[in-house]
């Protein structure tokens, strides 16, 4: 019965998405083999499918199609284009990712991973996440941004409010202490290190940098050569989704503001808790799957500005497009930043110019420029952006040092990320290149410590030698040899 029901909304344009879809997924499994789902890549094109693809699927039944307010003025048609366009468009940058992405990669030894977790001392990153997470509890991490970009509010010129250091930092400090943690310890404690993980992220009230961070912690040790047990893989997953679940009920719930104040430790752990020993939603009130379909739908940015665009309004100048990814660039460095205007905005520029609804809709990497560029050269900038991920995810993958291991940590969250388009990818691989030249200048000094203290061995070890050749039992014994030759 349900699956006449999804049979019958399902339009035919929408099944060639899902195909389309299909076919992507195909594509990197057979170009990249069994380690297609250990490459952020690979996570990016996944992420396009949950939304793109099994959202639009949920949002066939019309139980669940109810609760997705930002679709009200949308006609149902320009939905399952928006899927087409944006799911040709993941399988042209999947092609572009082939194309450069794959490669040998040098197997690590132990020596560069010891090197990584002395220099990546998970000790000393344990310590530095204290005051992030302080920050986060305080409100004043994920929540203040949100706060900043509710729904409902009109756009302002000049670039997206920064979301603050804690947001910026956090998740991937805590990473890569479960990473360095891990590799130093054994894969053993994948399990609780993955728990206590979860839960710190969780408290911070963001489902997002949940997943992302398990899906680093996963491929990071993948990539130094401890690769987890299919066991321990399923208990990420189960453990992963249990977070995200609890955590979108409590705010579903009304604990919404729990995670906007500072409500400290103690009263976002309650309200989590509460959500786990909550009775089942009452009718009425949408279940998992319309909670879902709410938070996830990520096609309804495209389908309005084909909608506008299709009701005769022009497309916005391209030149836009390069412009915005200026946003990465800090204040320090830009002091007349804030002063840009919408050209480090295209989400904000596009609510105003195609009278989208001020809603929180999500624009996703290939739909936010939906409104600067042609559907055909659409495709041609993703292929594109293809090409330059298989060029420095090969790059990253190519040796295992601490530089390169917090890059492929910070790649993981720009791909998992998707959801916020070109710019917030920017932003986190940012924030990872920060980390990362820390990380290099650390590796170097380590690098020049052990070769001093190494030349300083082998001098002794030399001097050694040496006088044991002039000490007085030598001569003895030598004497005694020639003795016994004449």
């Amino acid at each position: 019965m349900w699956l006449r029901v999804a049979f019958t909304g399902m339009s035919v344009t929408l099944w060639l998405a899902l195909l389309v879809q299909l076919a992507t997924l195909a594509l990197l499994r057979l170009g990249l083999g069994r380690t297609w789902l250990r490459r952020p890549g690979t996570i990016l094109v996944l992420a396009s499918v949950i939304y793109d693809g099994v959202i639009q699927v949920l949002l066939s039944f019309p139980s669940v199609a109810q609760w997705d307010t930002d679709r009200y003025g949308i006609a149902s048609g320009y939905e399952a284009d928006a899927a087409l366009l944006l799911s040709a468009g993941m399988l042209a940058y999947a092609i572009g990712f082939l194309v450069t992405g794959r490669g040998r990669r040098q197997a690590p030894s132990r020596a560069d991973v010891a090197h990584c977790t002395r220099v990546l001392d998970w000790r000393l990153l344990a310590l530095a996440s204290v005051p992030l997470a302080v920050l986060a509890y305080e409100g004043r991490g994920y929540n203040d941004y949100a706060v900043l970009k509710a729904p409902g509010m009109a756009p302002s010129p000049g670039p997206p409010p920064s979301p603050g250091v804690a947001s910026v930092f956090l998740v991937i400090v805590v990473t890569l202490a479960a990473v360095s943690f891990l590799l130093r310890h054994g894969p053993r404690a994948m399990v609780p290190v993955l728990a206590v993980q979860s839960l710190v992220l969780a408290a911070a009230g963001e489902r997002t940098p949940v997943i992302a961070a398990a899906a680093a912690l996963v491929i990071c040790c993948a990539a130094a050569g401890m690769r987890p047990s299919r066991r321990q893989v399923t208990v990420t997953l189960v453990l992963t989704a249990l977070a995200v679940v609890v955590l979108s009920g409590a705010k579903a719930a009304g604990e919404r503001m729990v995670f906007e104040q500072d409500t400290g430790l103690a009263g976002r752990l309650s309200a989590l808790r509460g959500e786990v020993t909550a009775p089942p939603p009452v009718p009425g009130t949408p279940g998992v799957a319309g909670q879902a379909a709410l938070r996830l739908d990520g096609t309804s940015f495209t389908a309005a500005i084909l909608q506008a665009r299709a009701l005769g309004d022009p497309l916005l100048p391209a030149s836009a497009v390069p412009e915005s990814l200026l946003t990465a660039v800090p204040k320090a460095l830009w002091p007349s930043k804030p002063d840009a205007g919408y050209a480090l905005s295209p989400y904000d520029a596009e609510q105003l110019d195609f009278g989208l609804a001020l809603v929180n809709i999500l624009p996703t990497v290939p739909g936010l420029y939906a409104g600067y560029m042609y559907p055909a050269w659409l495709i041609a900038f993703l292929a594109f952006l293809g090409l330059a991920w298989g060029l420095a995810e090969r790059w990253m993958l190519a040796r295992v040092t601490p530089a390169r291991l917090v890059l492929l940590a910070g790649a993981v969250q720009a791909a998992v990320s998707y959801e916020g388009g070109l710019p917030t990818l920017a932003d986190t691989m940012r924030s990872a290149a920060g980390i990362a030249v820390m990380a290099w200048g650390a590796g170097a000094l380590v690098n020049r410590a052990s070769r001093a203290e190494g030349k300083r061995q082998y001098a002794a070890a030399v001097s050694d030698s040496v006088l044991s050749l002039y000490s007085p039992r030598y001569e003895i014994a030598h004497i005694r040899h020639l003795q016994r030759l004449q």
